[in-house]
């Protein structure tokens, strides 16, 4: 997965992030791609960084001057975050399933009779 990640960054110059996830995180559900980072992801493990890559011409951050670790105009550092859990801790990262509340509780805690 994280060959994928990197791999996209170098066939792809407007890209600077990746954000890995597993196949039980909707990626359209900006949330639900939160909750994978806030729970899958450690920074000292899970962060890829590919320093002074080749970038996009209208990211005005690609410049020397702008970053004095970057060797020309149109460089950039991209990053790939990789929010998928390892194959042998699946079973641990399981979501919570919540049970429906019953209506008279909810009436309950409403303060409806």
């Amino acid at each position: 997965m994280r060959r994928a990640g990197t791999a996209l960054l170098g066939a792809f110059r407007m890209i600077k992030q990746v954000v890995l996830v597993d196949e039980d995180v909707d990626i359209f559900d900006d949330s639900d791609v939160w909750w994978a980072m806030a729970t899958r992801f450690q920074a000292g493990r899970d962060l890829i960084v590919n320093k002074n890559q080749q970038g996009f011409p209208l990211d005005p951050s690609q410049n020397p001057e702008f970053h004095n670790n970057l060797s020309a105009a149109g460089m950039t550092d991209k990053v790939v975050f990789d929010c998928t859990v390892p194959f042998e801790l699946r079973n641990r990262f399981r979501r919570s399933e919540f049970g429906a509340v019953h209506q008279d509780l909810v009436n309950q805690l409403r303060g409806v009779n």
